[in-house]
């Protein structure tokens, strides 16, 4: 019964539907990743579903790219299930200039990434009532982290990382020496009061699966993003691009296992956190 119940919670969370929704879109390519079936597109706001942001999508067929080139401004249909999404019907409408939005700072010897082994920095963040934490302030206990933020609806990116993290919540529930810790990197929207409302009732019955926001926490956030592995941009100019990282840190504050973007499998991490466990003291 607690399987079906927690089952249900989540397909609501993401909003089930046994119909495929559809969206008209229009932006320009900034990449195409053949080898991954995936096509990043800087595109305009999607009425009725998303802001603009840079976004990668799956595409089904490599018949489906055939022509594209990087700097073509596009419109294409965007196909969204219960658990996937993908990018089709491309026609090409023009030819744009590319801008790097790549920040700076990510290069930053203060902003690097941490080798597996090494200790992460110390940061500061908002859990969903308001009050400052620190990753300091759970040590002796594994932290799991992961980074998302609100806005984003791609099923199959930031809803499916929160959804297995539930899945490890249920699994890790009696277990007092694991924090799961969701990190919203929208500093510039996802308040506590904003984490609560999408996370709260998901997350009350957990007691080690938490919400984190970076609002007023910029550097902070920064810090441990970029140890991580972490990146985004466009947060303030509404146009957020991103990738996908999670993260294993030891009781030491140690890094000890990176997973890079959303197709990691809640079994997988499991037995690794159980191994981790055994290993680490």
């Amino acid at each position: 019964m607690k399987i079906k119940k927690y089952i249900l919670a989540f397909c609501l969370y993401i909003s089930c539907s046994n119909t495929d929704k559809e969206y008209a879109a229009i932006g320009v390519i900034q990449d195409i990743k053949e080898d991954q079936n995936t096509i990043i597109i800087d595109h305009d706001s999607i009425p009725g579903f998303m802001m603009p942001m840079v976004m990668p999508f799956n595409f089904e067929h490599k018949k489906d790219v055939l022509g594209l080139s990087i700097g073509d401004s596009v419109k294409f249909k965007l196909v969204v299930t219960t658990d996937n999404s993908y990018a089709c019907d491309f026609t090409i409408l023009g030819r744009s200039e590319i801008i790097d939005d790549y920040d700076e700072f990510w290069d930053e010897d203060e902003y690097r990434n941490k080798e597996i082994g090494e200790r992460l920095s110390d940061v500061s963040l908002l859990d969903i009532n308001g009050d400052s934490i620190s990753l300091s302030s759970l040590n002796e206990q594994f932290r799991f982290i992961s980074f998302i933020f609100t806005r984003c609806p791609i099923p199959n990116m930031c809803p499916a990382v929160v959804i297995k993290n539930g899945v490890l919540a249920n699994n890790f529930r009696d277990y007092n020496n694991l924090e799961l810790i969701m990190v919203s990197f929208d500093y510039a929207y996802d308040s506590p009061t904003v984490l609560k409302d999408y996370y709260g009732s998901l997350i009350s019955s957990y007691q080690n699966w938490n919400v984190w926001s970076s609002v007023g926490g910029i550097s902070d956030l920064y810090m441990l993003s970029s140890e991580i592995g972490c990146e985004f941009w466009g947060i303030e100019e509404n146009n957020i691009g991103h990738n996908l990282r999670s993260a294993l840190i030891g009781p030491n504050m140690e890094l000890l296992k990176v997973w890079e973007g959303d197709e990691w499998l809640a079994k997988d991490v499991r037995k690794d956190i159980e191994n981790y466990m055994e290993i680490v003291k």
